[in-house]
């Protein structure tokens, strides 16, 4: 099969021919979806066999929520074919058009039926039994006139009153096993009710989009056709599993997908993109800057209008909260409803559009629940850590610093946190490039002790004519290895920093352990000590520091 070598997409000029020619009906199935961070493109193929001379290919019941200026068409055949111009037509449906739901809806509505059939039967053994009753009553009634007489019979009185009790007993248990068959299709109405709110289109409205061809013979035609379409959305997320034996760290993607279009994916082609074609493509035009003058009273009298309003809120607050919801209520005391919006997830990147393929068919399903789908794995290199923070508290976390290798960077993102298989936490990690690095805590180590003392908190006067006040800290933190293997300690503590030249801060060399890191990480103040720990060893860090500033002057945070 000869492939078409190119299709030129064109206007195809109207001439009473061409308004003869022929529509045909194309059926589409769902390919492919590329998921942005607030919107997808949804790819629909239909494969149709065209005659001759000119047609129009017409795609139905599209749906009413596709943007339509981001429609497009490709396609391939076995002979020349020319395209033209896509159009396309709302139309209106008595029934729901969105497939999931009416899906839901038609089984709804089938199981009310059998409702119906069910209490139809319930209704045939009300009145069976009510014939058995009667019958009963005239049977005691004949009786009573026997034993008037003097004939009694008892074992007709026996057989009658069993035939009732056999045939009340099949009814009461024939209604019975009714009742519960009506609650269980109640319960299954209940959850499709569920699953429909939370869809909840109600469209009744669709596109039908035309593609107007001219074939020079008889071909099979495949047409690629795609739109953009709201309410998708998906972000990063990611599991980061350590293995303190051998210090190995696993950092695995996931790409969490949400749509609540109406229809499910189902086994599709899934690509999540970097790329945000809301923000435009092109910088809006800067205008003028006028500015001019305005009367201070009238900038007061506003001002004192607005701390009334502020007083008047504050001394009522029920009834200013009950201002603000006004708007939530109807004329008639009603809830208003809400169109329901799916939550954008906001994807913050760098540089180029970063595209992920998902592996094989993918299933996303329409009602808003999320789909964990992996993407890879990062490669890593890793240095495992004890980092203690006295200042913050007495606890020794076990941290890996990890550098990205490898060309693609990591998103911003949420990370489940495992140390040696079991879930420790969640945290959240900034977007990291190529050779960047970054801690991963992975919890608390029980087996480094930390104590923090404060060893000197002084206030004194310094100085002969001019004094100064100066406050003098010193702080030692003892630490101790519990492991029976070496450990990679790193101590952080911070001293006051000021950009004020009266302020005089300085570390007290005595008092601070040498070997540190000044200004880590470019973080003013911040020292960084960091050394190995042999195992059952202790560790003695101390830091003193002292700040002066002019006794007639007050200074804030200390």
């Amino acid at each position: 099969m000869r492939l078409l070598t190119a299709l030129t997409l064109a206007l195809i000029t109207v001439s009473p021919a061409s308004l003869m020619a022929a529509e045909i009906e194309a059926g589409s199935t769902l390919t492919a979806a590329t998921v942005y961070a607030n919107r997808a493109t949804l790819t629909r193929r239909a494969v149709i066999d065209i005659p001759a001379g000119e047609h129009t290919v017409i795609f139905k019941n599209m749906t009413p929520s596709m943007m339509t200026d981001s429609l497009r068409a490709e396609g391939e055949a076995n002979g020349n074919i020319i395209m033209g111009a896509l159009t396309h037509k709302m139309e209106t449906s008595i029934d729901l058009v969105a497939p999931r739901e009416k899906e839901l809806n038609d089984q709804i509505l089938k199981l009310m039926d059998q409702i119906k059939v069910l209490e139809a039967e319930k209704a045939a053994i009300s009145t069976k039994q009510d014939f058995i009753n009667s019958l009963g009553e005239q049977a005691v009634m004949r009786e009573n006139e026997s034993i008037a007489e003097m004939q009694l019979n008892p074992e007709s009185w026996a057989a009658a009153a069993n035939t009732i009790h056999s045939q009340t007993s099949e009814n009461l248990k024939a209604t019975l096993a009714l009742d519960n068959q009506i609650r269980d299709l109640n319960e299954q109405i209940q959850k499709l009710r569920t699953d429909m709110n939370q869809l909840r289109t109600g469209n009744k409205t669709t596109y039908t989009v035309s593609l107007p061809i001219e074939a020079d013979r008889a071909s099979k035609l495949t047409v690629d056709l795609s739109y953009q379409i709201p309410n998708a959305t998906w972000q990063p997320l990611y599991d980061a599993r350590l293995n303190t034996e051998t210090e190995e760290l696993e950092l695995i993607q996931y790409g969490a997908v949400r749509q609540n279009t109406g229809e499910d994916w189902s086994d599709v082609k899934l690509t999540l993109s970097t790329a945000q074609p809301q923000r435009g493509a092109t910088l809006p035009p800067l205008n003028a800057m006028w500015v001019s003058l305005r009367d201070n009273k009238l900038r007061q009298s506003r001002s004192f209008a607005k701390m009334a309003r502020n007083e008047m809120l504050s001394a009522a607050p029920q009834a200013a909260s009950l201002a603000e919801a006004d708007y939530e209520l109807a004329d008639d005391g009603m809830a208003l409803n809400e169109e329901i919006v799916m939550q954008s997830a906001e994807i913050k990147t760098g540089g180029f559009v970063s595209e992920y393929i998902i592996p094989g068919p993918s299933t996303v399903k329409a009602d808003g629940s999320e789909s964990k789908l992996k993407i890879g794995t990062f490669e890593t290199e890793n240095t495992l850590q004890v980092q203690v923070k006295p200042q913050l508290n007495d606890k020794a976390y076990l941290v890996s610093r990890a550098k990205l290798k490898g060309e693609a960077p990591i998103l911003p993102g949420q990370v489940n946190l495992f140390r040696d298989g079991a879930f420790v936490g969640k945290m959240s990690i900034p977007l990291l490039r190529p050779d960047e690095e970054q801690d991963i805590g992975f919890g608390i180590d029980d087996q480094v002790s930390v104590k923090h003392s404060v060893m000197k908190d002084e206030r004194s006067s310094a100085g002969v004519i001019v004094k100064d006040t100066e406050i003098e800290r010193h702080y030692v933190t003892e630490i101790k290895n519990l492991h029976s293997q070496p450990i990679n300690l790193v101590v952080l503590q911070t001293v006051p920093v000021t950009t004020d030249e009266e302020i005089k801060v300085e570390i007290l060399p005595k008092q601070t352990l040498e070997g540190y890191d000044n200004d880590f990480e470019d973080v003013k103040g911040l020292l960084r000590w960091n050394f190995q720990m042999e195992p059952k060893s202790d560790k003695r860090v101390g830091l003193g520091w002292k700040a002066s500033w002019p006794k007639d002057k007050n200074i804030n945070g200390l």
